[in-house]
């Protein structure tokens, strides 16, 4: 699935605008936009299905969701940039550049670690839509050898593909095949090339999914394998 969105530069948006165009790609002719349950405003209702944006921090919506799960089916949209484009001012032009960083799916574990309990519901589903995006940066601070700069806007260039993950057991995809019977967070880091902080992040996730469990150590590192049953 390919999807182009246009967008007018001079338009100011009181909403981040990469959230706004991400539920203007989702909503649905019947769907009630911006609608309120429980006091809750959420961004698209659809019968008993709310679908809930979210371009970062799982932390500050937990507790609503958990809430909600109680008498809703609540899907987060979790956009993720596999490629995204870099506009800075220099002098009295910008400048448009492609960033290094490529996103991975693995990233989910970041936002994850904050609740992995709420996969274990069954009204619980994650679906992740994988983006192509354009970064719009000013400076934070300059440094004598660095400069740092902070987020000034995102916009949706491209919708490439999306994954649901609508159970626990859709988790175990993420991992490598031919993993050793027993492993540890830096061999998943060696073999996938993720960072080991996301690596310990996947293995904490899992587990706290009922997914892996934990089966010893060597040295002081923890062992995992997968759990003998699925959901």
């Amino acid at each position: 699935m390919l999807y182009k969105y246009g967008y007018n530069d001079n338009e100011t948006m009181p909403e981040q605008l990469l959230h706004l165009q991400i539920k203007d790609y989702y909503k649905q002719q019947n769907d009630l936009v911006e609608g309120y349950v429980w006091g809750y405003k959420v961004d698209i209702v659809r019968g008993d299905q709310l679908l809930e944006i979210q371009t970062g921090n799982f932390q500050i919506i937990r507790e609503k969701v958990r809430r909600l799960l109680k008498s809703y089916k609540v899907r987060i949209i979790y956009p993720l940039i596999l490629k995204k484009w870099l506009i800075r001012e220099q002098g009295l032009r910008k400048i448009r550049r492609i960033s290094q960083h490529r996103g991975r799916i693995e990233e989910i574990f970041n936002e994850l670690i904050y609740s992995p309990d709420l996969t274990l519901n069954p009204n619980f589903s994650l679906e992740v839509l994988f983006i192509q995006a354009e970064e719009d940066q000013e400076i934070k601070w300059r440094g004598k050898k660095r400069t740092r700069y902070r987020v000034v806007e995102r916009r949706l260039l491209k919708v490439i593909d999306l994954v649901t993950f609508s159970k626990p057991s859709d988790y175990i995809s993420l991992l490598p095949e031919g993993l050793s019977t027993a492993f540890t967070a830096r061999e998943l880091s060696r073999r996938t090339g993720m960072k080991i902080t996301l690596a310990r992040r996947m293995v904490y996730c899992l587990t706290k999914m009922n997914l892996l469990k934990e089966v010893g150590k060597v040295a002081r590192a923890k062992l995992y394998k997968l759990n003998d049953f699925n959901d």
